[in-house]
């Protein structure tokens, strides 16, 4: 295996880098009552990313387990609980021109990881109501400032200004080929493949706490969506998820990353997910790991021949959990290589936001403001990676 000490010793010393503690409000700057991590320490002339982002700091998260720095674990979801308390919303990042939209929704998966490393039931009494309001008022909203649920019990990106443009900056995936830029249209399979974890998270909490029959309603939600998100999203022919745009009534045809999202949280059958890897993925995969979608429009940095520290882990994460072991190993190695080889290609040696894949040594789609030094969530998922590449080999 590659030697990744020097990556791992930087990504250590920069945890303390990104810490950052703003208990009052400061001009833009939305105060929150525990330290945080925020995505860079961009330094230089753009100060980028110097606040609370939601869905980076979930990814974020993964890297401090096990480091001085564990504490931001829980910190975090209390900060996003209260959030939920002041605002009714997890904005998109902890600024006031955020608070239009959110973000792909972790807030439960924040409170369950928290959880199993403290195994503190307070937590879960205190942030679960929270969680729960959030699902219901945010993500299944009918009308202003929340209209996400709007076909068949399941739910789009939003945004309160009805843009297409801001919805899709609430997909994360700022911006992509997908759903031909009209998010406000279409059903995204990984959010509602994220509100179905949830639902199943909210199961297993009530259940921790002795709430069985709540337990058993919040499946049966689950079980519903994946019934619907299974006759709306899965192709059979091409043995594939996508993408639904509710307003044709049809699957949107680009394939993306975000169709192993199923596999993630679990609603994929076995023959779904056998179609999926054995026909997908080697689409997406390249040399330095896996592309984002296979589709390349100039400006749009989701997209080929881009690939994304937590889109890797979705995957790999899906892959491993349907008994697909070796390709999530390949995969491990594959964007732990790409990460090291850019590393001790470039100087100043850094990690940074997204690489290209398709050939690690060109910098790839910069999108709208380029490559940003860091980086939080490529900082997490390398150590994670790479401690269970190790751990694999010991």
């Amino acid at each position: 295996m590659s030697d990744y000490s020097a990556v791992l010793a930087y990504i250590d010393d920069y945890w303390q880098r990104i810490i950052r503690s703003n208990p009052e409000e400061r001009g833009t700057l939305i105060g929150l009552p525990h330290p945080y991590l925020v995505p860079s320490d961009s330094g230089g002339d753009t100060h980028m990313m110097q606040e609370f982002y939601y869905w980076d700091s979930f990814f974020i998260s993964l890297g401090v387990i096990g480091t001085e720095h564990q504490y931001l674990v829980e910190a975090t979801a209390r900060n996003m609980g209260y959030l939920i308390e002041r605002f009714g919303i997890i904005p998109n990042g902890s600024r006031y021109y955020f608070l239009s939209r959110s973000q792909p929704p972790f807030f439960m998966a924040q409170i369950k990881l928290a959880y199993r490393l403290s195994h503190d039931a307070k937590l879960l009494t205190d942030l679960l109501p929270l969680a729960i309001r959030e699902h219901e008022e945010v993500w299944h909203g009918t009308a202003q400032p929340h209209h996400r649920l709007v076909y068949r019990g399941l739910s789009r990106y939003f945004d309160i200004n009805y843009l297409q443009i801001l919805a899709s900056c609430e997909c994360g995936w700022d911006h992509s080929t997908r759903c031909d830029d009209r998010w406000l249209d279409h059903l995204p399979v990984d959010l509602n493949s994220i509100l179905y974890e949830r639902e199943i998270d909210f199961a297993w909490a009530n259940e921790t706490l002795g709430h069985v029959e709540i337990a058993e309603s919040w499946r049966a939600r689950a079980a519903a969506r994946a019934a619907t998100m299974n006759e709306l999203m899965w192709d059979k022919a091409q043995g594939f998820f996508f993408d639904y745009d509710y307003t044709r009534e049809q699957r949107n045809p680009d394939p993306s990353l975000a169709g192993f999202f199923p596999l993630w949280a679990g609603w994929a059958s076995e023959e779904q997910a056998a179609h999926a890897v054995r026909d997908w993925l080697p689409r997406f995969e390249m040399n330095g790991g896996l592309v984002t979608t296979l589709k390349q429009e100039t400006g749009k940095q989701w997209a080929y021949p881009n690939g994304w520290a937590p889109l890797q882990w979705i995957v790999v994460e899906g892959l491993q959990r349907y008994g697909y072991a070796e390709d999530a190993d390949r995969l491990r190695r594959k964007w732990c290589d790409t990460v090291a080889h850019v590393f001790h290609a470039h100087e100043p040696h850094i990690c940074r936001e997204k690489y290209n894949v398709v050939d690690r040594d060109d910098a790839g789609e910069g999108g709208l403001y380029g490559h940003l030094p860091g980086f939080g969530w490529t900082n997490a998922v390398f150590k994670v990676f790479a401690h269970e590449l190790m751990a694999e080999e010991a």
